[in-house]
């Protein structure tokens, strides 16, 4: 990508936003970042660049709330709470781009300011084989059972490797799928045959919490439903109850590694709970996927996965342990089966599409300290 949207020479015409946005996604553009008192950014394959030549006023700034929300949003922002929503761009009678949108408060010279940033969504829902989504994950995925979590930090491809999953079951006839999200960002209409539906609600739009959409689901029966992130007590025990009444789950957490996953979800309670709840957890976990983007020399970014199925023997390993032991097991196994990040990373670098710093810093994170050559 290279040069500025030139319509933003001089002032950002806020109402050109549209046109704005549909540049950046064509320019390659997987964020948008728009600040008070700063120009436009655009973030290609990971590197943040500037976008106009104009700054956004405070003024302007206001405009872009209105329009991606509503006229209440700044008095929102003002009172303390971030925005979730979403923007759909209608290019022509066919085509669309979608945004996941946040906007937040925040301080520029000392005064009230407003920061956007906007994730570019692609314009069809992705296959798991365009993503090169590994045969045992997609089998794992492909049993619709049990509690299944995709994670990795904000910007990972969490979302779009759970999009893909969810086209995979549409299109299998896995039966009626519901979706929690906030804001919903793949739109499926037209995907699946006879043999599956797929219905979407909006958090807090439709339903005030996750764990309040899913406890309306169970009284539906779906055989799938997906919750957007497990990010809360309440929503960890509305995913771990709804699997343990036979619906298959699907969700996304902040986290990196499988071990830390499971350490993470558990944290959410009281230590005299953990035990109980620990074992509730395993009890249904079915597939937890870990995903990294790193910077691909050649260009574009390489997506490295972690993954470990549960089955009955490792379930019984973990319940026979204390809880303390769990990442040790856990570990273990990755390691036997070749699904750890770290092999990941030695198989990208060794193939060229990683490069040095980053198989190091993996390798770091790992625990490993030198000598270890990929190649």
């Amino acid at each position: 990508m290279s040069g500025l949207w030139e319509p933003a020479q001089h002032a950002f015409p806020a109402e050109r936003l549209d046109d704005f946005l549909v540049w950046a996604a064509e320019s390659g553009a997987s964020d948008v970042a728009m600040q008070t008192g700063s120009p436009a950014f655009v973030e290609v394959d990971g590197k943040l660049r500037r976008a106009t030549s104009a700054v956004l006023g405070r003024t302007e700034m206001e405009m872009l709330v209105e329009g991606l929300f509503n006229e209440t949003g700044v008095s929102i922002l003002r009172s303390g709470e971030a925005i979730d929503c979403s923007k759909t761009v209608q290019r022509d009678r066919l085509r669309r781009r979608r945004f996941r949108v946040n906007i937040s408060p925040a301080e520029v010279d000392h005064a009230f300011a407003v920061s956007i940033t906007l994730r570019v969504m692609p314009e069809a829902v992705p296959t798991l084989d365009e993503l090169g989504i590994e045969p045992e994950i997609v089998s794992a995925w492909e049993l619709c059972a049990g509690l299944t979590l995709v994670t990795g930090i904000p910007g990972s491809g969490k979302s779009t490797l759970l999009a893909a999953g969810t086209r995979r079951l549409l299109e299998n006839g896995s039966g009626r799928i519901q979706s929690f999200e906030a804001p919903i960002e793949y739109v499926f209409d037209g995907i699946g045959g006879n043999a599956a539906l797929m219905s979407s609600a909006e958090i807090p739009r439709h339903f005030s919490t996750f764990a309040q959409g899913l406890r309306s689901s169970l009284r539906r029966r779906p055989a799938a439903v997906l919750v957007g992130e497990a990010r809360d007590r309440e929503t960890v025990e509305a995913v771990v109850r709804a699997a343990d009444y036979g619906i298959a789950v699907y969700s996304t957490a902040h986290t990196t590694g499988v071990a830390a996953t499971i350490r993470r979800m558990l944290a959410e309670f009281p230590a005299e709970e953990r035990d109980e709840r620990g074992a509730a957890l395993v009890d249904v976990l079915h597939l937890v996927v870990t995903q990294v983007l790193v910077a691909d020399p050649g260009g574009g970014r390489t997506a490295l996965r972690e993954w470990l199925v549960f089955d009955s023997e490792l379930k019984s390993a973990l319940l026979e342990r204390p809880q303390r032991a769990w990442p040790g097991t856990i570990s273990d196994r990755l390691a036997d089966a070749g699904t750890d990040l770290l092999g990941a990373a030695e198989r990208a670098f060794r193939e060229g599409s990683m490069g040095q710093s980053d198989y190091r810093r993996i390798r770091a994170a790992a625990g490993l300290q030198g000598g270890r050559d990929a190649r």
